[in-house]
């Protein structure tokens, strides 16, 4: 409620007149009119009179009651941990400004104003509007970079900031907030918006193909089952169609060999040998890996993925790592005897 809407409210209350409430005050009818439709405020000296007349206080005349006070601010909070749900952007942009205005040192709303100004601007058709709208973003985001404390939120600024500034083609300074982002990922994700060419896609490829280690990893280690497996060795037939594994082959090799204990756990032994073949065929593509000192994938999802290979001070190769697990598995026993078993020795 606006200051004029609260004087008149407080006036009809009273059964005054406009009136009679400036003969009160010693000041003219048409000042208490231009108050109550907020064409101007009362001098400071007069608020103290007003409030004992009705007998509120100063903080209730201004707005600021510490129950409306926590009324208004509990609307703006249900608003801004909701806007997502929906996709009304504009609605969002004005929820936002009010609530950066009212509360100018609430920094998650300082921040939600950024994010709302960066999503709206996609919206405006006019290039100068758009162009304004991103350099308002980036100007909160720089607010909250200034002032916040909180992880999270300084977290969520430096990536919005990158998006704005890449929108308004300030790609280097981007660049500059992306390099600060601490988590490895968020780091990774918000370099990509900054880079362009072959620069864009060696990063990218590289990334992902982090990410792909990682997500092997995690899927085989909590689930150790043959679907899991299968799956891991589908996903990379797929994403190196070419067949040209690289270090994968170490993935394959061991995956190969998990599922062969499985299999002969549940007596599929001819599965089991298969299995068996193709983790020593693994094995031996990683000894040829390990004896070159560099590496290049050519499948075309990441043909812009190469570098240097770590080196190794261990005279133990795959092969040695291959046999030695099969003498130190007794689900093996079964089947030690077959002739393709012990041709794996060889």
């Amino acid at each position: 409620m606006s200051f004029g809407e609260t004087i008149k409210d407080l006036r009809r209350n009273s059964n005054m007149t406009q009136e009679k409430l400036a003969e009160m005050l010693s000041i003219s009818p048409q000042a208490v009119s231009r108050w109550e439709t907020n064409i101007a405020m009362p001098d400071i000296s007069l608020l103290p009179p007003l409030a004992n007349l009705f007998g509120v206080t100063t903080d209730f005349l201004l707005g600021m009651d510490t129950y409306q006070k926590d009324l208004r601010k509990a609307e703006f909070d249900k608003a801004f941990f909701e806007y997502w749900k929906h996709d009304d952007k504009e609605k969002n942009y004005r929820i936002a400004r009010q609530a950066a205005t009212e509360y100018p040192g609430n920094m998650e709303y300082i921040e939600w104003l950024a994010s709302a100004e960066y999503y709206v601007a996609f919206l405006n058709t006019d290039d100068s509007g758009q162009k304004r709208l991103f350099e308002n973003s980036v100007r909160h985001y720089n607010i909250v970079l200034d002032t916040a404390n909180d992880p999270k939120l300084l977290d969520r600024a430096l990536y919005g900031i990158v998006l704005a500034l890449c929108m308004l083609e300030r790609k280097e300074e981007a660049k500059e907030y992306a390099m600060c982002l601490e988590n490895e990922t968020h780091r990774a994700d918000a370099i990509c918006w900054c880079l362009d060419g072959e620069e864009k896609i060696r990063h990218c490829q590289s990334t992902a193909e982090e990410y792909l280690s990682r997500f092997l990893f995690q899927l085989t280690f909590a689930s150790k089952t043959l679907e899991a497996y299968d799956a891991v060795e589908k996903i990379l037939a797929i994403l190196f169609s070419d067949g040209n594994y690289q270090h994968y082959h170490n993935t394959l090799q061991y995956n190969s060999s998990a599922k062969a204990m499985i299999l002969c756990r549940e007596s599929r032994f001819e599965e089991a040998v298969a299995e068996l073949e193709k983790a020593k065929t693994h094995a031996e593509k990683m000894v040829e890996y390990n004896m070159k000192n560099s590496y290049c994938f050519t499948a075309p999802l990441f043909d812009h993925v190469s570098g240097e290979k770590p080196a190794t001070d261990s005279d133990v190769t795959d092969l040695d790592d291959f046999h030695r697990m099969l003498d130190n598995n007794a689900c093996f026993d079964p089947i030690r005897e077959r002739e393709e078993f012990k041709t794996l020795y060889k």
